[in-house]
């Protein structure tokens, strides 16, 4: 199954995605989307520490952070919490492309994305993501 989504500016990632895999009763599968941020926190993996060095990206009042890429996925724990694990590629007036894990964005004007249903338990696969 795939769904096709609209986010709304204003829309808040990760949490309005999570609402829609939720409410659409959805297990585990990928993600892919385009669009605009009006602002988005990506983050840097450090291995050593587990963490992630945060940066904070701002469109001007005029301007937008494209989405040229955004690709994840996403599954269902066993608590019923949703993980959900997305990289972006972002682009802004003059600035190049700058990319990471998204954190945090909030849309503008919009983000369209489409979730593919993998059907399965992907908790197997990915039994590190099964922590809330």
């Amino acid at each position: 199954m795939i769904k096709a989504v609209k986010l709304n500016e204003g829309s808040i990632l990760p949490d309005a995605l999570e609402r829609v895999i939720l409410g659409e009763g959805l297990r585990g599968g990928l993600i892919v989307g385009i669009g605009g941020f009006e602002r988005a926190e990506i983050g840097y993996y450090n291995p050593k520490t587990s963490t992630y060095l945060r940066e904070v990206l701002k469109a001007g009042e005029e301007e937008i952070l494209e989405v040229v890429s955004l690709l994840g996925n996403y599954l269902v724990r066993s608590d019923g919490s949703v993980s959900i694990h997305v990289h972006v590629a972002l682009s802004a007036k003059d600035t190049g492309v700058k990319g990471g894990h998204l954190i945090k964005a909030s849309a503008r004007p919009y983000v369209e994305l489409f979730i593919f249903e993998g059907g399965g338990d992907l908790r197997s696969v990915f039994p590190h993501r099964d922590r809330g």
